[in-house]
């Protein structure tokens, strides 16, 4: 007599992960950020430092603490609450999505953006000067060959890696777990644009991080959002160098 396969064999177990640890993930990063951040500037002597003081390797060791908690815990989640965070949260690059991903964070940085923030920036009377002052600033700070290297791996590689992840990761799959696919779509793009805290840039990130978790939702894959971020932050990083330049 052939044994029954077991339950185990053939029902998923639904993960235990959701918005709290989302939260959760979002606070341990802000606050490992702010405290490991000065700790380091005080290290090296930045500790009375404004922003516009920093230079870029001082601007860049904020970063990994910060990335920390937006990898750390979906990790930690879909590993104690889940099936493991290549699971849970999708994590598969296909060839085509290379170059499906470039051509729509091109399109999205070059074109959505600038449609998106028209109307922005008439509401409020700015322009696109006041737009891209933060880009620019930090693009100014990479006045040598290592500093143009170090800005592109940390805008175009790290941050989009991290935030994919944890953004198209845990917070959509969290959000579609209890309201469903579209209002994931909303609340954790809306969440996204939120969290850069740059007010006159709100829309344009919401509709940029619309664009890349309707990529996850469409394809069932993390790795298409990855790579069309990767394209939307490296053509800032281009014109931000190339105007300094």
């Amino acid at each position: 007599m052939t044994a029954a396969p077991s339950t185990a064999d053939h029902v998923a177990v639904a993960p235990r992960w959701g918005l709290g640890d989302a939260l959760a993930g979002w606070v341990f990063a802000y606050v490992a950020a702010g405290v490991v951040g000065a700790i380091v500037l005080a290290a090296f002597g930045y500790g009375d430092a404004t922003p516009d003081e920093l230079p870029l390797s001082m601007i860049a060791l904020q970063y990994p603490p910060l990335w920390l908690g937006f990898v750390g815990v979906p990790i930690w989640a879909a590993a104690t609450k889940g099936g493991g965070w290549i699971h849970d949260f999708r994590v598969r690059l296909r060839p085509l999505d290379v170059p499906l991903g470039l051509v729509v964070g091109v399109v999205a940085q070059l074109a959505v953006v600038p449609l998106v923030s028209w109307p922005v920036l008439r509401l409020t009377g700015t322009d696109a000067e006041d737009l891209g002052r933060l880009a620019r600033d930090l693009g100014d700070k990479a006045d040598s060959t290592v500093g143009v290297v170090l800005l592109f791996v940390i805008v175009a590689i790290g941050a989009p890696i991290a935030e994919e992840l944890f953004f198209r990761g845990l917070v959509l799959r969290s959000f579609e777990n209890r309201f469903g696919t579209a209002w994931a779509v909303v609340g954790s793009s809306a969440f996204f644009g939120a969290t850069h805290f740059q007010p006159l840039q709100f829309a344009a990130l919401t509709a940029a991080g619309a664009i890349f978790a309707l990529l996850v939702v469409r394809t069932g894959r993390l790795g298409p959002a990855i790579v069309a971020h990767m394209a939307f932050n490296a053509v800032t990083v281009v014109s931000v160098v190339r105007v300094g330049s």
